[in-house]
């Protein structure tokens, strides 16, 4: 890594590039990433393995970040200014390997507020929207399921608060209700 950080590229690519892991204990043998199980989405889990989340309930003003492009789910809060550490986000890969984003919630992020939003689209962005979810079996309801937990102890890391977006974080940005501030 530039950062002198040692990695092992995996063999799941993202932009026509391989993503580097901390681990190879991150890795199956055919080198993917070995992911949370499916339908915990990296929270921690009750004893029936159903993930402990709380409706996230955004408001205007408060701030969230994220490692990655915008076109991910998850976010992490910012409260007071304070930036969640890198080791408590669950995250596979090296620290600096993603670029750092901040975001400021531009509208109170309640179910009438997003539907409205989507609802005033042009649409051009109701389409894109609409197709993506359409893409992966869900329906316009799923962007107003914004919901936030404890982060699992995945790949060695862990125990941070995540928000979990029902997208696209780049919809609610084209929705204007999200703006990227850093």
């Amino acid at each position: 890594m530039p950062n002198g950080k040692r990695a092992y590229l995996s063999a799941d690519v993202f932009e026509g590039k391989q993503i580097p892991v901390r681990s190879r204990d991150f890795v199956n043998a055919q080198g993917k990433i070995k992911w949370p199980p499916k339908g915990t989405d990296g929270f921690v889990v009750d004893s029936a393995g159903k993930p402990i989340t709380e409706p996230a309930n955004l408001k205007a003003g408060q701030v969230i970040d994220r490692f990655g492009s915008n076109g991910g789910r998850f976010t992490s809060p910012v409260d007071n200014g304070e930036i969640l550490p890198f080791n408590t986000r669950g995250l596979p890969y090296p620290e600096g390997h993603q670029v750092y984003h901040q975001y400021e919630i531009v509208k109170d992020l309640t179910k009438e507020n997003i539907l409205q939003a989507f609802k005033e689209a042009p649409d051009i962005v109701k389409e894109k929207i609409r197709l993506s979810l359409e893409y992966r079996g869900l329906d316009i309801e799923e962007l107003v399921n914004i919901r936030k937990g404890k982060i699992a102890k995945v790949f060695g890391q862990g125990g941070g608060t995540q928000i979990q977006f029902g997208s696209s974080l780049s919809f609610y940005e084209d929705l204007g209700l999200v703006r990227e501030i850093k």
